[in-house]
C-alpha cells in the first residue's frame, strides 16, 4: 500500500445546522452513520427499526473498516446508556458545540475500548482545529486498534506537528516498511513533506536521515534530505545532497530545480543540468518548462522566452506558454506583443469549457489602464463573467480606476458592493480599500480599516505589512513595530519587513545600530532591490558615512528612478557640500513625481526654493 502521508489532514466537514422539523430523522441517522451499530458484530442485537425512518439509509461515516480493524472491535453489549451518550454527542455537534461531543466520545472510548469511539473523538478534535486533543484521541485509537494504518499515520502526523518527530519515528518506520518498492521514491518525498510541517526542523532532519539510511542510493532520498536541510538552515549540506541526487541521476529535474534556486553558483549548476536533460529529451514539456522557469529565476528573460516560444510552437492550444509569453512581454514593456498573446489566449480559452478567458481579460484591462485607456479597460472588464475566477479582481480593478480618477468615495462604494465568499478575496478587498484611503491621504481611516482587517485575517502577511505602514503614517510607531516584528517572526525571510522597520528607525534617527542590522539583513535577502538599497544608503547617511551613502543611493536610483530615492540622494549630496549635485537630483525627482511627500518635506526642511 502506498504511504499516504500527504493526505492525512483532509478536514471532516462541520456538522450543518438543520431545521427542527427533520431533526429527529437526521439525528437518528447520524447515530447509525457514526457507528453502524446495527451492522457491526460488536454491539450486535436484534434491530427494532423505526418504521417512520425506514427510508433513511446512511453509509458508515468513516468508510469500511479493514479486516485488521474489525478484529479489534470489542464485544461490549450495546446499552441504552451508550446510545444516549452517542445521541447527546451528536446533538452537541448539531449545535456547534464540539467540546462536549469530544469529551463524550473520549470517555466512551476509554470505557468501551472501542477504537471507533476514539476515531470519532479524533475527527471532532481535528474539525475543531485542536491538535493536542486530536493527539490524545488518536493515541487511544491506536491503542485499541494497533493494526490500523489510518490510526498510525494520523498519530505520526500529529506527533510531528507537535514538534515530537522522535516519538513519531517508530510509527513512520513501520508505515514506510509497508510501501512497495516501486512506490518507495514517492513515499520518501511524502515523508519529508510531512516532517517539513512540524516546528522541529532539525529533529525532523535527524529522523529522516535515520529512516533513509538504507535508501541513500535513491535520488529521491537525497532530494528529500536536501529539502529538509534547507528548512534546518544547513545550506551547504542541502547543496551537497542535491548534487548527490544529480550524481545518481543526471537528469533528475526536481534536484536540478532545487539547486537552481539556491544561489548564483548553484543556479548555474542547476541550469546546466536541466539544459543537458532538454538536449537529451527535446520533446519533454516538463523539462523545457523547468528550463524556462530557471531562466526566469536567473533574470534571463530572452532565454526563457525562447523556451516558451518552442512550447507554443509544439502545441498552439496550450494556454500556459501564451500567458508566460504575455507576461514576459509586459516585463519587457512590449505591450503590443503582450496584447497579441493575451488575445490569442482569450480566443482559445473561450472555446474551451475548462479554461477561463477572464485571466486574459484582466491583464488586457490592466494593460489598458497602464496606457491610460480607462474606457478600453472597462470594455475588457465587462467581458469577465460572474463564474470566472477573475470576477472579483475585475470588480476591484473597477474601483482602482475610479480611485485613479479621484473618485475616492465612488471607488469605496464599488468595493463595498462586491460579494466575496473566499477569505482571500475579502482580505484583498480590505487592502484595496485601505490603499484608496492612503491615496486620499486619509491615513487614520486607512489605519482603522487595516486594524479591523488584520483582526479578521490575522495570518495574512500583506495586511499585517499594510497595517504597519498605516500606523507609521499616523505616528503610532509602537503599533508599526509590533506588526513588523510579528511579520519577521512568521516570515523570517521577508526582506520588506526588515527593511521597513530599519528604515523607519533611521528616518527618525533612533537606534541606528539596530536599524543598520535590519536593513543589512533585508539587503542580504534581496540584494538587487533598489528600495532596500536606498534604505541601506539612508542608514549609512544617518551613521555619518556619507561616501558609502552616496554610492548606494546613486546605484539605487540607477536601478529604479524614483522620487523618494532622488530626494534622499539630493539631501546626502547637500549635506556633503555638493549643492549643485543635490539640486540636479531633486530636479530629476520632481520630474518623476512633483507631489512626492518625501521630496516636498525635504525641500521645505532644507529651505530650498530655487529649483
Amino acid at each position: 500500500m502506498e504511504l499516504s502521508f500527504v493526505k492525512l489532514f483532509a478536514k471532516r466537514p462541520a456538522t450543518p445546522r438543520v431545521p427542527s422539523a427533520i431533526a429527529r430523522r437526521l439525528v437518528g441517522a447520524a447515530v447509525v452513520a457514526a457507528w453502524a451499530l446495527t451492522t457491526s458484530s460488536a454491539y450486535a442485537q436484534d434491530p427494532s427499526p423505526d418504521t417512520d425512518d425506514t427510508s433513511v439509509t446512511m453509509p458508515d461515516a468513516f468508510g469500511p473498516a479493514s479486516p485488521d480493524e474489525k478484529k479489534d472491535l470489542p464485544g461490549v453489549p450495546l446499552s441504552s446508556q451508550i446510545v444516549f451518550q452517542v445521541l447527546a454527542a451528536e446533538i452537541a455537534l448539531q449545535r456547534d458545540q464540539p467540546a462536549p461531543a469530544f469529551q463524550t466520545y473520549l470517555a466512551l472510548a476509554r470505557d468501551t475500548h472501542d477504537p471507533r469511539m476514539a476515531q470519532r473523538a479524533t475527527e471532532i478534535a481535528l474539525a475543531a482545529q485542536s491538535p493536542s486533543d486530536a493527539l490524545t484521541a488518536v493515541q487511544l485509537w491506536q491503542q485499541y486498534a494497533p493494526d490500523s494504518e489510518r490510526a498510525a499515520q494520523l498519530d505520526a502526523s500529529l506527533l510531528v506537528l507537535a514538534g515530537k518527530p522522535d516519538d513519531a519515528q517508530p510509527l513512520l518506520a513501520r508505515e514506510l516498511a509497508r510501501v512497495p518498492a516501486d512506490s518507495r521514491g514517492q513515499a520518501i518525498l511524502s515523508l519529508q513533506l510531512l516532517l517539513s510541517r512540524g516546528p522541529n526542523r532539525v529533529g525532523g532532519l535527524n529522523v529522516l536521515k535515520t529512516l533513509l539510511k538504507n535508501d541513500m542510493n535513491r535520488p529521491e532520498a537525497q532530494l528529500a534530505i536536501g529539502r529538509q536541510q534547507l528548512l534546518a538552515d544547513d545550506v551547504p549540506g542541502a547543496r551537497k545532497s542535491f548534487e548527490q541526487a544529480l550524481a545518481l541521476k543526471a537528469d533528475y529535474l526536481p534536484a536540478a530545480l532545487m539547486l537552481a534556486q539556491m544561489g548564483p553558483e548553484e543556479r548555474a549548476e542547476g541550469i546546466a543540468s536541466i539544459e543537458r536533460y532538454v538536449q537529451q529529451n527535446p520533446k519533454s514539456r516538463e523539462g523545457r518548462l523547468a528550463l524556462a522557469q530557471t531562466y526566469l529565476a536567473a533574470d534571463r528573460l530572452d532565454d526563457a522566452q525562447k523556451q516558451f516560444e518552442i512550447l507554443h510552437k509544439e502545441n498552439a492550444t496550450d494556454l500556459m506558454p501564451l500567458m508566460a509569453l504575455a507576461l514576459i512581454s509586459v516585463q519587457q514593456k512590449k505591450f503590443d506583443a503582450a496584447q497579441k498573446y493575451l488575445a490569442q489566449y482569450a480566443q482559445i480559452a473561450e472555446k474551451n469549457p475548462a479554461a477561463d478567458p477572464g485571466q486574459a481579460y484582466i491583464y488586457l484591462a490592466q494593460l489598458s489602464v497602464e496606457q491610460k485607456d480607462d474606457a478600453g479597460a472597462q470594455k475588457w472588464l465587462d467581458k469577465i463573467q460572474p463564474n470566472s475566477q477573475q470576477y472579483v479582481p475585475a470588480q476591484i480593478t473597477r474601483a482602482q480606476i475610479l480611485d485613479k480618477e479621484g473618485k475616492t468615495d465612488a471607488a469605496r462604494r464599488q468595493l463595498a458592493s462586491i460579494q466575496a465568499d473566499d477569505p482571500r478575496d475579502q482580505a484583498l478587498i480590505a487592502r484595496t480599500d485601505a490603499a484608496i484611503l492612503f491615496d486620499a491621504k486619509r491615513y487614520p481611516e486607512a489605519e482603522a480599516r487595516l486594524a479591523k482587517a488584520t483582526g479578521d485575517f490575522p495570518e495574512d502577511p500583506d495586511l499585517t505589512y499594510d497595517y504597519a505602514m498605516a500606523a507609521e503614517k499616523t505616528g503610532h510607531y509602537d503599533v508599526m513595530e509590533a506588526q513588523l516584528r510579528k511579520l519577521i517572526k512568521t516570515q523570517p525571510d521577508n526582506p520588506q519587513a526588515y527593511n521597513a522597520l530599519g528604515y523607519s528607525l533611521a528616518d527618525r534617527n533612533q537606534r541606528l545600530q539596530e536599524a543598520d542590522k535590519l536593513v543589512e539583513k533585508a539587503s542580504a535577502l534581496a540584494p538587487d532591490d533598489a528600495f532596500i538599497m536606498d534604505s541601506v544608503g539612508w542608514v549609512k547617511f544617518r551613521l555619518g558615512d556619507n561616501a558609502n551613502a552616496i554610492k548606494l543611493l546613486r546605484k539605487a536610483y540607477s536601478l529604479q528612478p524614483n522620487a523618494e530615492i532622488g530626494a534622499h540622494l539630493g539631501e546626502v549630496l547637500w549635506k556633503n557640500g555638493d549643492q549643485d549635485g543635490a539640486r540636479a537630483a531633486w530636479r530629476e525627482a520632481r520630474k518623476l513625481e512633483p507631489d512626492n511627500d518625501t521630496l516636498l518635506k525635504t525641500l521645505k526642511r532644507l529651505q530650498v526654493n530655487d529649483l
